[in-house]
């Protein structure tokens, strides 16, 4: 892998999924996210923050990948047959709200880039592929929640486009442990590699 052409992929690290008053933990009975399984969300924020803490002083770039739709939903480009009424009840992942911004412990710097969504993955109709290109990136180090949805469909999406990937194993999260382990096993397979935040920093060393 190319580490001087990478570019580390932060998804939906959002108050709405992340924080105690965020969407996901207020309406998981209603949604279907197991209560007991929640904190697993948190547990990736420290190796993140560790990750674009290494890719900032090696000068490499950290893009945030953010979900955030119009007030009336007009613009949703994913599946909401259990989170739609309750999502829009509670307005929800929309944009300029306090849900979607990015978490305080992940808070972006001014040279971070950021490409907001509107469906599971971050290519889909989105300038992320431009961006990346403009910047040749070639490599993209992927992280966030879920493991399972989000970050596994933009890591498809990006080998659809011709990178290659990397799956930080524990920089990324979902509340099904093993979901987790299934999209492990999938991007090993055929996608790309997994590897941990300590292998990948220690990777980034000779830049």
């Amino acid at each position: 892998m190319n580490f001087e052409h990478a570019a580390l992929i932060i998804v939906d690290m959002q108050n709405d999924f992340i924080h105690d008053q965020g969407f996901v933990r207020k309406s998981s009975r209603e949604i279907g996210v197991p209560s007991s399984s929640l904190d697993l969300l948190n547990k990736p924020i420290p190796k993140i923050k560790s990750l674009a803490e290494g890719f900032r002083k090696h000068g490499l770039n950290v893009i945030y990948i953010y979900t955030a739709w119009e007030k009336d939903y007009s613009d949703v480009a994913l599946p909401l047959k259990k989170l739609g009424p309750k999502a829009q009840a509670m307005g929800a992942l929309v944009k300029g709200s306090w849900g979607a911004q990015i978490i305080d412990d992940l808070t972006p710097h001014e040279t971070d880039h950021q490409v907001m969504k509107k469906a599971y993955g971050a290519f889909f109709q989105t300038p992320l592929d431009r961006m990346l290109r403009n910047m040749g990136i070639k490599t993209l180090i992927m992280t966030g929640v879920a493991t399972n949805f989000c970050v596994e469909t933009t890591l498809r999406e990006a080998v659809a486009y011709g990178y290659d990937v990397i799956l930080a194993s524990d920089g990324a999260a979902t509340f099904d442990p093993e979901g987790h382990q299934a999209t492990l096993k999938v991007v090993s397979t055929g996608f790309g590699e997994v590897m941990t935040t300590d292998e990948i920093l220690d990777s980034l060393s000779p830049f």
